[in-house]
């Protein structure tokens, strides 16, 4: 169902946007492939919800609440496959000076609560095997 709200969604954007082929013209095998992609897309990346301090990812939900975990994993899902130095983490998820065995605790701890919620494969996406750096890495990985 929420793939073919996307596809939907998409159509709408395609046909609204000058320049882009309207949505008329799109065949069915078109609007397959598009409901395609974006399920491959949902199923790549996890869905961070602010409103809930939840992330759901491949059918499954972890509660991480109002914390660092929770701040830290949607700043590495905002731009995924990308590593972000401990420094940029600090400044911009602590409030105030702390060391950096602080981010390095915080991505222990979100990856145990991912693993917990049954969510290995995305917890062990979270990569911090380049010194003083960690990113979400998925792509290749799935």
């Amino acid at each position: 169902m929420r793939v073919a709200q996307l596809a939907e969604e998409i159509i709408a954007i395609v046909s609204e946007t000058p320049g882009l082929i309207p949505s008329s013209s799109l065949s069915a095998t078109s609007l397959a492939r598009v409901g395609s992609i974006a399920e491959t897309d949902v199923r790549r990346r996890p869905i961070i919800d602010e409103a809930t301090f939840c992330v759901h990812w491949d059918g499954r939900t972890c509660h991480l609440g109002n914390t660092l975990a929770f701040r830290l994993l949607e700043r590495l899902a905002r731009r995924p496959n990308q590593l972000v130095h401990c420094d940029v983490l600090l400044h911009e998820l602590w409030d105030r000076y702390t060391s950096r065995d602080a981010v390095r605790s915080t991505v222990k701890v979100l990856r145990r609560k991912l693993s917990t919620a049954g969510m290995e494969n995305l917890a062990l996406a979270i990569d911090g095997s380049t010194t003083r750096h960690y990113g979400l890495m998925l792509a290749g990985q799935f």
